[in-house]
């Protein structure tokens, strides 16, 4: 690990508010469609012998993915691509590979466009488990989510009294202040391995310097008034027996995570913050020996379907929210938001559970070409899709991860 990465990680953590990683000052970018970026996934993995099996324009819905049927000409449907396959990788969804790619496809467009809103991006995890919870990843370095609904509101929308804001971020403006002149009288009585050092440790502190003054900046701007949301509701045919309905819908971790979308939709709606990352892992003890059980048990893959049909009503009532909601250009919210959702491994009768042979990746918002497709890319690398998203937003790159080339959404 680079001594300029734990730096650059200790200077964000020591000089700004936690997880409200403020742009650096830099001209705004090229203008582009899309406007937003919300990258969510589902460790455990999405159930793919139940997806269509078809594909084209006209591929047919399987009965639990019922809730986004409303939704079909917002997204495609990308299948049988590959990427993790164990416990180890299913975290990295998002980023490809760490020794080759060090920043996750969301820090990668928040570097971008991080600067134009208030807060630069947010990772957040919400889950019964308190294992693998890192998705978002910057300097080869794991980025802490928030964990509770409660801090990610606070986060986001919560007004705190000026002059202690003022207060608190005048004391870290000193001791930074302390740190540049430390730094800059020990370099002429030092080696010249040693100013190599100081150099990158000089460097990190000026881009904390940047982000500093951007929070400043910020500061003197009024909030959004917005109350912490009420317990969502959520509509699906497919889970239509009581029995289903307590365990997959009002579930009381699924009335949380709806609460998060909730407040990712209201931070996209008001422009608090352009950049999500949203991580889960299971919705209950049991969804974990559901996904081991799906090679052998015909009521664990029944059970599966549900949990991902779950799933898929969190992702249409956010669909809902966005297609509703009119921008300054015309369009939807929905337009200018890139949605990308995915199950990190995969699950199938066949090759059991964590397998990353048959990635599942549905792409939505816009406007692309391909939306009210399903698209097979059998064998194919799902960081082909995120370095095309990247380009989106007018991020030029000619790789990202493994991929191996740029594909038209």
């Amino acid at each position: 690990m680079k001594r300029r990465d734990i730096l650059k990680t200790a200077g964000c953590t020591l000089f700004l508010p936690s997880l409200e990683s403020f742009g650096k000052n830099r001209s705004a970018p090229n203008e582009t469609d899309v406007k937003r970026l919300f990258c969510v996934s589902m460790g455990y993995g999405l159930f793919t012998d139940a997806l269509p099996q078809t594909d084209g324009a006209d591929y047919v819905f399987s009965d639990h993915m019922e809730p986004l049927k409303k939704h079909r000409d917002h997204f495609t449907l990308y299948s049988k691509m590959k990427f993790g396959g164990n416990h180890h990788n299913d975290h990295r969804c998002f980023v490809g590979n760490t020794t080759t790619n060090p920043d996750s496809l969301d820090q990668l467009v928040a570097d971008h466009i991080g600067h134009l809103t208030r807060v630069r991006n947010v990772v957040t995890f919400i889950s019964h488990a308190h294992h693998h919870i890192v998705a978002s990843w910057r300097n080869r370095l794991p980025v802490m989510p928030i964990q509770s609904t409660r801090v990610l509101f606070e986060t986001l929308f919560a007004k705190t009294d000026k002059k202690t804001e003022e207060r608190l971020l005048a004391n870290k403006k000193s001791v930074l202040d302390g740190s540049l002149e430390e730094a800059k009288s020990l370099m002429a009585r030092v080696s010249g391995r040693d100013k190599q050092r100081l150099e990158e440790y000089f460097a990190a502190l000026r881009e904390s310097e940047q982000e500093l003054n951007k929070s400043i900046e910020w500061l003197s701007r009024p909030r959004q008034d917005v109350e912490f949301p009420v317990a969502p509701s959520f509509e699906n045919g497919f889970l239509e027996t009581d029995i289903d309905k307590e365990r997959f819908l009002t579930n009381p971790r699924q009335i949380q995570r709806g609460i998060a979308f909730d407040m990712i939709y209201k931070a996209f709606k008001f422009d608090v913050t352009r950049v999500v990352n949203f991580y889960m892992t299971g919705l209950d003890n049991d969804h974990h020996l559901t996904t081991h059980n799906v090679p052998k048990s015909e009521d664990a893959r029944t059970s599966l379907t549900k949990y991902d049909s779950s799933f898929y009503s969190l992702m249409a009532n956010f669909y809902d929210k966005l297609s509703s909601t009119k921008v300054e250009s015309g369009c939807t919210l929905m337009d200018e938001t890139v949605t990308v959702s995915t199950g990190n491994n995969s699950v199938s009768q066949k090759m059991g559970p964590h397998n990353g042979n048959e990635i599942p990746v549905f792409v939505a918002g816009g406007k692309f070409a391909n939306h009210g497709g399903h698209i097979v890319r059998k064998g194919e690398t799902t960081c082909d899709i995120y370095l095309s998203i990247l380009q989106q937003f007018g991020i030029e790159r000619d790789r990202f991860g493994n991929s191996t080339k740029s594909i038209a959404l």
